[in-house]
């Protein structure tokens, strides 16, 4: 599957993400798999990684490639050069692409060839020590939205319920199509949460590491969606 298969945002879908060869081999290696679309996170391969063999496998499931900046949890460290080198060289497997909100001024040409192949930005943002204000992911909502992005996703490091909170009344605000989830102990909670709010996108991961803290497994995750009832 690529970018011919077009992933529609109107329930909430479970991502499993892989962040090493050896789970990226096995979910493409798969017949089926616990969850909607697989993420990967490129920032988490080697740096000597055949891309253009990787683009051409196949998946039984839609693919998001994601290479994170290091400064918002990437794996490894990388010039912004090599990063959209990556990211280009995966387009064809891509059927959406994950680029930090505060990171896409610097890359119009990658954003442009994206859309020319009928790949959706995700417009991401996080912060692993706090919940911001509301106002403030608020204003990078809407700065994604002038930047092109069809979707805005916010994970924040939660410390309380009233945190926890301030996801829900983002969900609520939002002025187009979003996706929030917690990190920490409350994480898990808050990502039902917001599924059950608006939430189009519930992380997970497959294999058995998890890509951020509070994180279930996407198994876990479809089988909890599957019990509330929020799978469309």
């Amino acid at each position: 599957m690529n970018a011919q298969t077009r992933l529609s945002f109107t329930r909430p879908l479970v991502v499993g993400s892989v962040s090493d060869l050896a789970a990226w081999q096995a979910a493409s290696a798969a017949e089926s798999l616990p969850c909607d679309v697989v993420e990967l996170r490129a920032d988490g391969l080697p740096a000597d990684t055949d891309w253009a063999a990787l683009a051409q496998m196949h998946c039984c499931r839609p693919v998001l490639v994601t290479v994170r900046h290091e400064s918002e949890g990437g794996l490894r460290p990388m010039s912004t050069a090599e990063r959209v080198l990556i990211a280009r060289s995966l387009l064809p497997l891509a059927a959406a692409l994950d680029w930090e909100i505060a990171q896409l001024p610097e890359v119009p040409e990658l954003l442009a060839e994206a859309r020319a192949a009928g790949v959706p930005i995700i417009a991401s943002a996080h912060d692993f020590e706090k919940t911001p204000a509301l106002d403030s992911l608020l204003e990078k909502e809407q700065q994604a939205r002038s930047l092109g992005a069809t979707v805005a996703k916010f994970a924040f490091r939660l410390h309380c319920a009233e945190d926890m909170m301030t996801g829900v009344q983002l969900l609520r605000r939002a002025t187009g199509t979003t996706t929030a989830m917690g990190m920490g102990p409350l994480g898990a909670v808050s990502r039902l949460l917001y599924a059950q709010h608006g939430a189009c996108l519930i992380y997970g991961y497959l294999g058995d590491t998890p890509t951020a803290p509070g994180q279930w497994s996407a198994a876990l995750c479809r089988q909890a969606l599957d019990a509330l009832g929020d799978r469309g």
